[in-house]
This record gives structure tokens, sequence and C-alpha cells, in this order.
């Protein structure tokens, strides 16, 4: 996620300790405040447009969606990135489709050909993911662990590092 004046619309997750340290070594933006997530757009509006407007769209989406369960599974890669492979991805999916519905100027990663979404928390990237130790690190022995999704977060790096723009509650309103 590497840009200057950039947001995100992301699902938090929380790492083991050791993922979590592996992690910020290993993802260049992650000493810039970068959260472990699980993108759902990105990129998404430029930093200076989160305006209400934005913000009411998003929540709408957030109250749609019931809080759930998932679990971080285990290693997976493609070339570029090691990461944490999650399930069910079917929640992740259906929260990314109401947002790239909502927001079809900002289709995630720009949406090169032949793309499909799956969700993951990124661990590695780039250069990183060239030594082997990455993907042996013991800390990947904490996995599986249960996880729980609450909200949907906008993060924004305005040339500042990555900062919480926005905190919206799954659920909220529903019935």
């Amino acid at each position: 996620m590497a840009n200057e004046q950039a947001s995100a619309a992301i699902v938090r997750a929380r790492l083991p300790a050791g993922l979590e340290r592996l992690r910020r070594r290993s993802v260049p933006d992650a000493p810039d405040g970068l959260p472990a997530h699980l993108t759902l757009l990105y990129p998404f509006v430029e930093p200076g447009r989160l305006d209400a407007a934005v913000r009411t769209a998003v929540g709408a989406i957030a109250a749609r969606h019931a809080p759930f369960d998932y679990r971080l599974m285990g290693a997976a890669r493609w070339p570029d990135t090691i990461y944490v492979a999650v399930e069910p991805t079917r929640p992740f999916v259906e929260l990314q489709s109401a947002l790239a519905a909502a927001f079809p100027d900002h289709p995630i990663y720009g949406e090169p050909p032949g793309f499909a979404f799956v969700p993951h928390v990124t661990v590695a990237e780039g250069a990183a993911t060239d030594d082997p130790a990455r993907m042996d690190d013991p800390a990947w022995s904490a996995l599986p662990r249960p996880a729980r999704a609450t909200a949907l977060e906008v993060i924004a790096n305005r040339g500042r590092g990555w900062q919480l723009v926005w905190r919206l509650r799954l659920g909220i309103g529903r019935r």
C-alpha cells in the first residue's frame, strides 16, 4: 500500500504476536502505521475527499452486514506476497462486493486483468518474500486461530503515515 496520499477500506485483523513482529519487519508500510488487515478497497477515495457522504455510504454497508467469526488459517503465498489465509472467505467477499458496487470508481487494486479477490492478511511483500525464512518462521505455528470481524475501517495516509479515519461497526441497525 505504498502511497503517500491514499486511503483504504479494511477489516482490521489481530495477528499472534510473533506474526505481527514478522509483518512489521516485512511490510514496508507497517512502520508507518499500516495495521494488520484484510483489504476491501484500495486505492479508495482520496484522503481529502473522505467526506460525510462517503462515511454515510460506508456506514450503510457496515450496518447491513452482521459481525462474523472467521479463522486465521495459515501461510499462503503469491509470487510477491506472503499472507495469512482466512476462512470462511464469503463474508469478506460480500463486504468487498458491496463496497465495490457503492464505489465503482475505486476498483480494488485497480482491478488488473484476471483479478480475483482473495481475502487475506499480508505478512510480507516485495523483496521480503525472497527470503525463505519468512515462510519457515516459527511464528506461523500460532495458527490456525479464531478471529472476529466487528467493524469496517477507513484508513488514510496523508503523507504522515497511516491513520484511522472512521471505524464503522458492523450490524448497527440490523434486527
